[in-house]
Parts: structure tokens; sequence; C-alpha cells
């Protein structure tokens, strides 16, 4: 969340951040500031009723004559009511500030370009194979890039219409989403065979990378109360898509959420802590599998293992210091496009405008899209987000800075790979003619194999 003092001191820039995000509706901040002077004029009040009560409490304690004790305490009695007369106010308007608090977005940052939807993104690089990244003015705002995507499948003569992923899947026997529908309805799958050993192969890839660039493991809940998410910004926003479990069985009975990133919880271990300067940046990542219900998805890319209620993903978070912000941001999707080059997969990136920054805390962020023969299109596989300090105030963490003074940290953090999309993009690019899938060569080595057949 933003600082109150701030959005106090700079209304016009959080009605500007509300507009430009396309979130008018959702807060009125003139309405926010109104409670909140309210707020404040009760609890100036309050605290001078509570001092003159304090002060005659004292003089009643040492007054000897009984006469003017009585006077006093009458007096203190006339203040009581009226102190909880306030307080009962104060109640009734701090959750209704704490609420709208919630739904004050952050701010975009200077770089972010102006928009009012997803055309208005900006690409600023895309890479082929064999050619490198495309220049200049082949790539801008909204697809222009598509035009130089390739056109041929490497593993196939040209005149091969590529198929879709799981035309292909089904036919090797390595996607089934026939027998997950029976087994636990729509949007689930079973990965097996050479698919799974696949997926197994990237994660060994990827990893290892990871570590070098000294990001540290660790493995969390997926499960998690509400206030991770409300403070990662997951709620209120898209509580919508976040199942809730049966608590009964619970020991506590409060409420928990399956996770639809592993964010949440990678944030909140860092929740209520002061970070040691010397140590900072802190760069975790996590294999976690995740949950959505897709809500608002129906009808939309429905077909095969795109967009599924279970997935597995590894993401990448980091804690830093505000001046480490843009140095992680650029190492973050660095890493994305080396996994994607490894793999020798088309991709580009693009800057998200102002409306499409995707959750309330995004001040920054970059999506990272893989080319699929089979539609002509790309496939969203990664985003990287920079939150500045706006997850760091909710969730309270900070770190004390040179001058011992305690100061906010700042979040960013980075899909990494989600499997099933990242399985799509590979089975897509390196199909052949026979309807076969090889294996890209840097996973050989783990795999043990080069080709995904039925024979």
């Amino acid at each position: 969340m933003l600082d109150i003092k701030f959005i106090r001191e700079n209304p016009e820039i959080i009605k500007k951040a509300v507009k430009d995000k396309q979130l008018s509706g959702t807060v009125d901040i003139d309405e926010l500031l109104k409670i909140d002077s309210e707020i404040r004029e009760i609890e100036l009040k309050l605290n001078d009723l509570r001092q003159k009560r304090n002060d005659l409490n004292d003089k009643i304690k040492t007054v000897k004559d009984a006469s003017e004790r009585d006077v006093l305490i009458k007096e203190n009695s006339v203040l009581k009511p009226q102190v909880q007369e306030l307080e009962a106010k104060l109640s009734e308007l701090a959750p209704i500030f704490d609420e709208k608090m919630l739904w004050v977005p952050n701010i975009p940052a200077s770089d972010v370009p102006y928009g009012e939807g997803e055309d208005d993104n900006v690409e600023i690089a895309a890479w082929i194979p064999g050619i490198g990244y495309l220049d200049a003015d082949k790539i801008g705002k909204g697809s222009v890039s598509k035009a130089h995507m390739p056109q041929k499948l490497k593993y196939a003569p040209a005149e091969y219409e590529a198929l879709d992923h799981l035309t292909l899947g089904e036919r090797l026997d390595i996607i089934d989403v026939k027998q997950s529908a029976k087994v636990s309805g729509s949007r689930f799958c079973y990965i097996s065979g050479g698919l799974a050993v696949l997926q197994y192969a990237l994660l060994d890839l990827v990893i290892k990378k990871i570590i070098s660039e000294k990001y540290a493991p660790i493995v969390p809940p997926v499960l998690l109360k509400e206030d991770a998410l409300y403070g990662t910004s997951h709620f209120p926003q898209g509580k919508d898509q976040v199942y809730k479990v049966e608590n009964k069985y619970l020991e506590s009975k409060e409420e928990l959420f399956l996770v639809g990133s592993s964010e949440p919880s990678m944030f909140a271990y860092y929740m209520d802590k002061t970070l040691d300067l010397n140590k900072m940046p802190y760069k975790k990542f996590a294999y976690t599998p995740c949950f959505r219900t897709e809500v608002g998805s129906w009808g939309k890319d429905v077909k095969g293992i795109k967009r599924v209620h279970q997935f597995d993903k590894l993401e990448l978070n980091v804690v830093c210091k505000e001046d480490q912000e843009e140095s992680i941001f650029e190492e973050l999707y660095k890493i994305d496009e080396w996994i994607y080059q490894q793999l020798e997969l088309p991709y580009r990136i693009w800057k998200k405008c102002t409306a499409d920054l995707g959750y309330y805390a995004s001040a920054k962020q970059v999506d990272m899209e893989i080319w699929l023969p089979s539609q002509k299109n790309y496939i969203e596989v990664s985003s990287v987000t920079n939150t500045k300090q706006f997850q760091a105030r909710r969730l309270n963490i900070r770190y004390k800075d040179e001058n011992g003074a305690s100061k906010y940290a700042s979040t960013l953090n980075a899909t990494g790979i989600p499997i099933g999309r990242m399985l799509i993009a590979i089975v897509e690019n390196y199909q052949n003619e026979k309807g076969e899938i090889i294996v890209p060569e840097v996973l050989r080595k783990y795999t043990g194999f080069d080709l995904i057949s039925n024979v």
C-alpha cells in the first residue's frame, strides 16, 4: 500500500494513477481523504479528552478536600461518555478506511508507457534463433514483431502446417485431458511419458542457472492465511481467482487459501522482519504447485493445458533496497531470456502500459512471450514486476539504512518458468512432420533421449 501521508500530500497523483490504471470506480480518493480527516480529528479529540481524564485522576488521588474531590469526580464522569462516543465512532470509521486503502493502487513508474489496454503495450525486444534480436524498426507498440516471427518450423518442411500442442500430445500419449476430466473435471491434465521427463529436465537446466545467479531455494507452504494475500495485493482484487479450503479440520479454524503463485508465501517469509542491510538483496526461488479458479475466463484458451486449475511454476522473488531495483529488474528478465535462448525458442519482451500493469501492487512490469507456430501468435510465459515498497509496506518488511533509519524494502518478482506453458512452447516449436517432438539439444543430457515419438 501507499503511505497515507503521501496520499494526503499528493491526491492528484493518486487520482491519476487510478485513472491511468483504468481503475476508476474502485476507490474514491476524495472520500478516502475525507474519512482520513475525520479519523484524525477524532483522534485529536480523544487524545485531548484522555489527557484531561488522566490529569483529573491524578488530582483526585492527591486532593484532600472531600467536596473538591466530588467536583473532580463529577467532572471526570462527564468526560467518560464523551470518550466512549468518540471511540465508537473511531471503531466504525477505521475498518472503512482500511478497506478503501486496500483499493488504492501503486503508482506507475515514470518509464511506464501510458495506455488504455493491451494494444498500447510496447515491444522492447524480440529474438529469433539463428537471427538474434530484431532491429528496432521491427518492434514497437502493439504486436509489430508478429510479421517477422518464423513461419517455418525448424524440424519440418515449409509446406507442413504446425499442429497445436494438444493434438500432438494426444497422438503421442503424453497429454491426457480426457481422463483428467473424468478424475477431476475440466481444466486439469495428465502429463506423462517423455513429456514428463522433459519437464524435469527443464527444471534441472533452470535451477542450475538460478543457483549460479545466487538465488537460494526455498520450499514454502502453498496454503496461506489471507494476511499474506492481502499483503502482496493478491487480495482483494483477485480473491475470486483463489480457492478457499474447508477449515473445520484446521487447528486454528482460520480460513486458508490455495496459492495461485508462490509469491505471497515467499514475501510473507519476511513479514514483520527487519532485514540485515549487509545481506541485501535477498534472492530466493521456489518451485510449487499453483491453483486458480480461472473465473472470468470461461471459453477462453480452454483447449489443452494453457489455462488450467492446477499447474506447476518456478518463481523468483527479491527483497532489496530502492537503489537496487533497476539492476534486479533487468537481472530477472535476463534470466528468462537466457532460458528461452538456451531452448532456442523465438520470443518477445514487451513493456506493459499503465492500463495493463496487472495487479494493484505493480509499478512496472514486462511480459515475456514465446511464439506458437500453430496459432501464429504468442503465449505469455513470464512476467517481471517491480512493486517498489508497496508490498513491503503492507507486509511490514523493513531494513535499517547506513544511518540506522528504518526503511521499507522493495520487492520484485518474476515468473521464471510456468511449466505447462513452457511445455506447450517446446512441443509446438520442436515438432516434425511425423508428429514427433525433437528434444531441445540443451535438455538432452538431462532426458537421456532426443526424440519423443510413438515408436
